[in-house]
């Protein structure tokens, strides 16, 4: 019986003859498949160009190739390596940026088309020899496809690293303030007359389990990913916690980097939070450190995860800047830091929007309980968060204070909800209490249940 092994060597024959002498004249054959490649089959004049973008001299000479390993398969030899120059073809097309598909869908077809020429070549009692000859073509393809794919991938790779490191440097010249044009020009990038800086931080489980969780770096390579769609390709320092994205900028157009947020932000398949700042090249020093500063604000004062720009905190912002007014605003909440359940009752009051309910769901305690915990911050600071004067204050504070008493940090976040039951016992003392101060928290005597 006819076997497909490699240990068997037999030539096979079709209507009395040599399988491969069934196939034309190698070259011939080779424009009769390009003909039919291209949709030429019709006798028209050939095309220079290849439907895939490849110049059909190039792809004569790839097919070629294929068809000897086609022939020498037929003649009962083993499938040999596919021929160097055809690495290198294949290679060239993969850096010139022809689709892979388009080029493993046309030798898809090319087996396809000199299998059906063998078949219209045989008898009727050639069937088990035809099934051999597709066993044999199909190991042939497997070899070639591979082959093709394997190329494809390390010049992706080599270009992929090549281009990565020249973002890379150029990103870091440009925030370092020692680029040129010229660099950008050697580093094959477009020398932009404005970038949108954006600082990014990647928040959630993939960002909170370490640099050396799998989540984290898959995040990391969808965003580079991501970055190189597109016409102008951003230039990116990235980690797997964020980093700084220096996207080009078009003179009145400031919706570039907005939609490459949205993107990024569809891309890490998680909350990404990041902050923006337009400037020339000669600014770009400046508005990366200021940048980081909103984003650092951003992350402190524990904002849900968006793209935020100079004018969505620059009350925040300002009030975080180093001096004296800082200092005092700060202090306002000394009374209070001895008692840190009060602390975060403000800070989580502030941060619902001053609403008793979704305050004390958050807190898991009873709203009278609430209401007695505003009442003793209002006694210990003297600004009562029912006042709108009071209530100003009082937030401008609570954003100095993340940055006086932790200037190197952000502070931790509000408490998760198993972390609450530490103060659940508070509910039941504080609710059997009776309040000392008549005027400013109540009535002597009065029970706050």
């Amino acid at each position: 019986m006819l076997t497909s092994s490699p240990h068997v060597v037999r030539e096979l024959k079709i209507a009395g003859m040599p399988a491969a002498e069934h196939l034309p004249h190698t070259p011939r054959l080779s424009q009769q498949l390009l003909d039919h490649l291209a949709g030429a089959d019709d006798g028209a004049e050939p095309r220079t160009m290849m439907p895939c973008g490849v110049v059909r001299r190039e792809a004569a000479e790839v097919v070629t190739g294929c068809l000897h390993l086609v022939a020498a398969a037929l003649q009962g030899r083993a499938v040999g390596e596919v021929p160097e120059p055809l690495h290198s073809k294949i290679a060239d097309w993969a850096a010139e940026g022809v689709a892979l598909e388009a080029v493993q869908h046309a030798t898809h077809l090319g087996f396809r088309f000199v299998l059906d020429l063998l078949a219209r070549r045989a008898h009727g009692a050639d069937s088990q020899v035809m099934v051999v000859a597709g066993q044999r073509l199909a190991e042939v393809l497997n070899h070639v496809i591979t082959t093709f794919t394997g190329a494809y991938l390390r010049e992706l790779r080599a270009h992929t690293a090549t281009r990565h490191a020249a973002a890379e440097a150029l990103a870091a010249a440009l925030i370092s303030g020692t680029s040129t044009a010229e660099m950008a020009r050697e580093s094959g990038f477009r020398d932009a007359d404005a970038y949108a800086v954006l600082a990014l931080a990647l928040t959630g489980p993939a960002a909170d389990a370490g640099p050396d969780h799998m989540d984290a770096r898959r995040r990391l390579r969808r965003l580079r990913t991501e970055l190189t769609r597109g016409g102008d390709v951003p230039l990116a320092r990235l980690s797997e916690v964020g980093g700084t994205v220096l996207v080009p900028q078009h003179p009145r157009d400031d919706s570039t980097a907005p939609r490459l947020f949205e993107r990024l932000q569809v891309a890490a398949r998680g909350s990404l939070l990041a902050t923006v700042i337009r400037a020339r090249p000669d600014e770009v020093p400046d508005a990366t450190r200021r940048a980081h500063e909103l984003l650092d604000l951003a992350q402190r004062l524990h904002r849900p995860g968006r793209l935020y720009r100079m004018a969505d905190l620059a009350v925040e912002y300002q009030i975080t800047r180093p001096g004296p007014a800082r200092q005092r605003l700060a202090r306002a909440l000394d009374p209070l830091l001895s008692q840190p359940e009060l602390l975060h009752t403000l800070a989580t009051h502030l941060a619902n929007d001053r609403n008793r309910q979704l305050t004390a769901r958050a807190l898991y305690i009873h709203a009278n309980t609430l209401d007695y915990r505003l009442r003793r911050i209002a006694h210990h600071t003297g600004l009562d968060p029912a006042h709108a004067d009071d209530l100003w204050h009082l937030q401008a504070a609570l954003i100095a204070n993340t940055y006086e008493t932790d200037p190197a940090d952000p502070p931790d976040p509000p408490l998760a909800n198993h972390e609450s039951s530490r103060y659940a016992g508070l509910f039941e003392a504080e609710a059997a209490t009776v309040l000392p101060a008549p005027g400013l928290l109540g009535e002597p005597g009065t029970v706050v249940s």
